[in-house]
């Protein structure tokens, strides 16, 4: 049986990604731009201990300062700062299984190697939450022999492929009535 999503359950969107500048436009940090896109208008408030984050309406924005393999530290920090349930987070994060351009919203998944999740679900000790997989695998590894992810993702984004990956803040604020 699959959950069907309901935007009023979630409260806490949190973009993984690495903090940095020679980290900012790379194919891993696609979930920490997306948020960004959608929080370019709005004002940021002063840095937590592990994250930043903006409110806007019902939902918290996450960015969390840790890298990536990290993610967990700063989800629960940010899940225990709100007093928020595991089952109303919703991470976006990059999917090398997935190609630029397309996205899926799943719930309760296991990490398939992707290590930002891989944190998260070892540090809450729980896989039940939401997520918006965004694909970064590029047109010119389709229909080649896999490669590890570590030698691509953080290679620079592409103008072309980082408007794609910004674009897609669209979806997230379509799927959460926004």
């Amino acid at each position: 049986m699959t959950k069907e999503f309901n935007p009023h359950t979630i409260s806490l969107i949190a973009g993984l990604g690495n903090p940095g500048d020679e980290y900012h436009d790379t194919l891993h940090n696609a979930g920490r731009l997306i948020v960004e896109s959608i929080l370019k208008t709005h004002p940021r408030s002063a840095p937590k201990k592990s994250f930043e984050c903006t409110k806007i309406g019902q939902y918290t924005f996450v960015l969390p300062s840790t890298f990536m393999n990290d993610s967990g530290k700063a989800i629960h920090d940010a899940l225990t700062y709100f007093k928020l349930p595991y089952d109303s987070l919703l991470v976006i994060h990059d999917d090398t299984d997935l190609p630029i351009g397309a996205t899926k919203l799943q719930f309760g998944r296991g990490d398939a190697g992707h290590n930002g999740i891989k944190s998260i679900v070892n540090t809450l000790g729980t896989k039940e939450f939401w997520r918006f997989r965004v694909g970064i695998r590029k047109a010119e590894h389709e229909g080649k022999k896999r490669e590890k992810a570590a030698s691509f993702v953080l290679s620079s984004i592409k103008k072309k492929e980082k408007n794609i990956i910004e674009s897609e803040a669209e979806i997230v604020k379509k799927i959460l009535f926004f």
